[in-house]
């Protein structure tokens, strides 16, 4: 096991002006550098910087930091959140640490998803069903993970859209890893 224990700091976010949340540092005792490299060939888009040792990562909304002494993570709804995502985090850390030996590690830094490649994708309609007023204006939220990919119904109500759906669907993808 890599991490063993780690110092839990909770606070409330300065960051959020719109809703009340927290955000999470867990300071490790154990440096997790060496696993950055096969976390970053396990995640989904995630970004992976080896000159600064740290990988960042959205999921679900969260933007997810993992460096070689700790792991933060922001948009949480309570502390209790708080502790069950930051809980899930070192076990997923351990968890790919554990299995190095059968992954491919990845150096690479990742290009970030542009908004003009999702908007490409999109139906182009302007239709407003999403709730935003253009299809770029929804890209836009939808690479920063403020919108799911549902909330585009022409996208899913018309069979013409089905290949850009799954194209979407793929670069979106943020689940968490199957280990």
């Amino acid at each position: 096991m890599l991490i063993e224990s780690y110092e839990l700091q909770i606070q409330v976010s300065p960051h959020s002006s719109e809703k009340f949340e927290y955000e999470a540092i867990a300071y490790l005792n154990a440096d997790i550098g060496a696993a950055l490299p096969y976390l970053n060939s396990t995640l989904s888009r995630g970004i992976y910087l080896p000159d600064k040792t740290v990988l960042s990562w959205r999921h679900e909304g969260r933007n997810i930091g993992f460096w070689a002494n700790r792991i933060a993570v922001d948009n949480l709804e309570s502390r209790e959140e708080a502790r069950e995502v930051v809980d899930h985090l070192v076990e997923m850390v351990n968890q790919v640490w554990a299995k190095r030996h059968e992954l491919e590690p990845d150096t690479t830094t990742h290009p970030r998803l542009q908004p003009l490649e999702l908007y490409r994708l999109l139906p182009q309609t302007n239709c407003g069903a999403c709730g935003e007023e253009t299809c770029f204006n929804f890209a836009l939220k939808l690479v920063a993970g403020q919108v799911p990919l549902e909330r585009c119904t022409v996208l899913f109500e018309q069979p013409a859209h089905e290949a850009r759906r799954e194209q979407l669907t793929s670069l979106l993808s943020t689940k968490w890893p199957a280990l």
